[in-house]
């Protein structure tokens, strides 16, 4: 079975070079330039083994982003005979600080 990577990030060349690579290597790649859409599909995160976020995003950053879809996906945890399990996650930044690599730690990145 092939590995489901989605990626979140705005910037186009971005998404366009990760698709490549990844394509390349075999994985499934699903790439989304706008975080809201990402939440306001309930099975955005189904089947996703990999998670790739950028931080910098308009309207939200990458860690924002992860926290409301941990929310969503433990809410469904809770609900009887719910099975969910967390992807990998890795944050991109250029301007990454101690409070961002901490509250990246706190969420599992």
């Amino acid at each position: 079975m092939r590995s489901v990577i989605l990626v979140v990030d705005d910037d186009p060349a971005v998404l366009r070079s990760y698709g490549h690579l990844f394509r390349r290597l075999g994985c499934q790649v699903v790439l989304a330039n706008d975080s809201e859409r990402v939440l306001a599909d309930p099975d955005s995160l189904r089947g996703v083994d990999l998670l790739i976020l950028d931080q910098r995003m308009p309207r939200t950053c990458g860690l924002d982003l992860l926290a409301t879809l941990r929310r969503r996906e433990t809410g469904r945890e809770a609900q009887p005979g719910a099975a969910v399990t967390h992807p990998a996650v890795i944050l991109i930044s250029a301007f990454l600080s101690a409070e961002i690599k901490q509250r990246a730690a706190r969420l599992g990145v």
